[in-house]
């Protein structure tokens, strides 16, 4: 299937509005995607069905959640699997991106500027070393356990706001200090019958 078939069936299944531009614009970040990672791995997967499927889906899941804003964080977001289409869906939201690689922050902000995206905010370094940036919604795909994330990335969330961490269907739910348990949603991906969950915590 054609990456745009692929990114419109994930779009319809997780009842995502969008039209041409967005469709255009998503194509671009994964075929520039795919053209970076052959020179310099940033993704395991090499083949464009693998790259939707398996990385882009969860940002369309998430999308419903964080779509009002006013800012989002995507911690340890490595190429930017849920930042940039969560900013190409959502342009009005600012949107923060930060890892710790270089190579992967140089290549978000390729695409910052290729698509216009003046609301998306690329930022090298380790999310402990930077000031608090006091964001509505965390974003966290496969950066270590609950604790870590809600340890490293608690300190940017406004109170009141949500971390949205994303999860195989074996995770335990922990009690954190500082956050509540907010809900616990599983769901599945277009592509296949495999659980996960999106577990969410808001900080009190």
């Amino acid at each position: 299937m054609e990456p745009a078939a692929l990114l419109e069936q994930g779009l319809v299944f997780f009842r995502v509005p969008f039209d041409g531009s967005i469709i255009r614009d998503l194509c671009l970040y994964v075929t520039e995607l795919e053209k970076w990672n052959r020179r310099m791995n940033l993704v395991g997967f090499k083949d464009t069905s693998s790259i939707v499927q398996k990385l882009i889906y969860d940002a369309m899941l998430l999308h419903d959640y964080v779509k009002e804003g006013p800012s989002v964080l995507d911690l340890g977001s490595g190429s930017g699997i849920l930042a940039i289409p969560l900013a190409i869906l959502s342009k009005e939201v600012q949107i923060f991106s930060v890892d710790k690689s270089l190579r992967k922050i140089q290549f978000q902000n390729h695409i910052r500027r290729t698509l216009g995206l003046s609301r998306f905010s690329p930022l090298h370094g380790r999310i402990e070393t930077l000031e608090p940036l006091k964001v509505e919604n965390l974003v966290v795909k496969a950066f270590g356990s609950i604790a870590h994330i809600l340890e490293q990335g608690g300190r940017h969330i406004r109170k009141g706001g949500r971390a949205f961490i994303l999860k195989g269907p074996k995770e335990k739910v922990i009690e954190h200090e500082g956050f509540i348990v907010a809900d616990d949603v599983p769901y599945v991906l277009p592509s296949g019958t495999n659980p996960y969950r999106l577990l969410i915590y808001r900080k009190e």
